[in-house]
C-alpha cells in the first residue's frame, strides 16, 4: 500500500468515476485504473463496486477512504510544523468561507497575509454554515469564516466573532434611489434581487418589512450566486442586501454598488470564524487567525475624515 495510491482512491470516491478522478489528477485515466486495482491486490480486497455510470466504493472502500483522509489530513499538518521550523514563513492553509464573507473580509487578510509571507499556499472553498461546519470537523479544513446568523452550538469546534454588522440596500451608483434618503416603505414596488442559497435568505428579505408592518415585495429575482446577484444589481435598477462593511473605507475590495439610507432598523449579518481547539492549529494557521482578527478589527474601525 503506498501514498499515492490512497490519493487516487480518494480522488475516485469523492469523483465517482475513474474518468472524472483522472481528470482532476491531470492523469491518464489508465493509470488512475491501474493504481487501484494494485492497491486491492496488496490488500486482497476489492475497495470499489463498478458500474455503468461510475464507482462507488464497498464497505471496505469507505473503511480505507476515511482512514485515508486522516493519513492525508495528518501528512499536510506535518508539513505544516517542517515549515514552522523555518519560522512559518510556508505551509498551507485550507479555509472554508461563505460567498458574502469571499468579498469582503478574507480577500483582504489573505492578500495582508500573504505580503509578508509569500510562500504560504491557500485552498479555499465555497460553503454555507452550518454544513461546512464538518469539514472542519475532520481536518479537511483548518478554518470556516461565514456568515452566523445564530448561535451557534457546536462543543467540537470553536469559534470567534470577527464582525458585527448590519445589512443595507444597495444600488448601482446610478440609480434614482441612491440620490437621497429612503423610507423602507418606498422600496415595496422596486425590483428587487434576492441572495440565497437556502431558506435563510428570503426570510431575512422578508422579515426585514414584516417587522416594519409592511407587506414584502413580490416582484423578485432569486439568485444563488452571490456574484451574480452583485453584477445585476451593478448594472440594472434593483435592490440588494449587502453587509455594510463591503462599503467601508478601509476595505480596499469594495463592489460598484453605493448603501441606501433607510429610516428603519436593518438585519444584522454577523461573521464567525470556526476551527478546532486552538492548541490543534499549526504555526502557520495560528498566525492567520491573528491576521483574521486584524483584518476585521481594521474593517469595523470608524471611518477616517478625509482631508480637503
Amino acid at each position: 500500500m503506498k501514498l499515492i495510491q490512497l490519493r487516487h482512491l480518494i480522488a475516485v470516491v469523492e469523483a465517482g468515476s475513474m474518468r472524472r478522478a483522472a481528470k482532476a489528477l491531470f492523469l491518464s485515466q489508465s493509470s488512475v485504473t491501474k493504481s487501484i486495482h494494485q492497491l486491492e491486490e496488496s490488500l486482497g480486497v476489492e475497495l470499489l463496486n463498478r458500474h455503468a455510470h461510475g464507482v462507488s466504493p464497498t464497505a471496505a472502500g469507505r473503511a480505507l477512504f476515511a482512514r485515508a483522509k486522516i493519513i492525508e489530513t495528518e501528512l499536510r499538518a506535518t508539513r505544516n510544523d517542517l515549515d514552522a521550523i523555518q519560522g512559518a514563513k510556508g505551509g498551507e492553509i485550507r479555509l472554508g468561507v461563505s460567498p458574502a464573507v469571499a468579498t469582503s473580509l478574507l480577500p483582504q487578510a489573505i492578500l495582508n497575509f500573504k505580503r509578508a509571507r509569500p510562500k504560504v499556499r491557500f485552498h479555499i472553498e465555497e460553503g454555507m454554515y452550518p454544513d461546512v461546519l464538518a469539514l472542519v470537523r475532520a481536518g479537511e479544513l483548518d478554518f470556516v469564516v461565514c456568515l452566523l446568523p445564530e448561535n451557534p452550538r457546536d462543543e467540537e469546534l470553536a469559534h470567534e466573532l470577527l464582525l458585527r454588522d448590519r445589512l443595507t440596500p444597495a444600488v448601482r451608483a446610478q440609480h434614482p434611489f441612491a440620490r437621497a434618503r429612503q423610507k423602507l416603505a418606498d422600496l415595496l414596488k422596486a425590483d428587487w434581487v434576492i441572495y440565497r442559497r437556502e431558506r435563510t435568505g428570503r426570510d431575512v428579505f422578508e422579515g426585514m418589512f414584516i417587522e416594519a408592518g409592511l407587506e414584502p415585495p413580490v416582484g423578485t429575482i432569486e439568485c444563488t450566486s452571490f456574484a451574480c446577484a452583485l453584477m445585476l444589481v451593478e448594472h440594472g435598477d434593483y435592490l440588494t442586501l449587502v453587509p455594510k462593511q463591503l462599503f467601508s473605507s478601509n476595505n480596499p475590495l469594495r463592489s460598484g454598488l453605493v448603501a441606501l439610507t433607510i429610516d428603519s432598523a436593518m438585519p444584522s449579518w454577523n461573521v464567525a470564524v470556526f476551527y478546532r481547539a486552538q492548541h490543534e492549529l499549526s504555526p502557520v494557521c495560528r498566525l492567520f487567525l491573528e491576521e483574521l482578527r486584524g483584518t476585521a478589527r481594521s474593517l469595523a474601525a470608524p471611518r477616517r475624515p478625509t482631508r480637503s
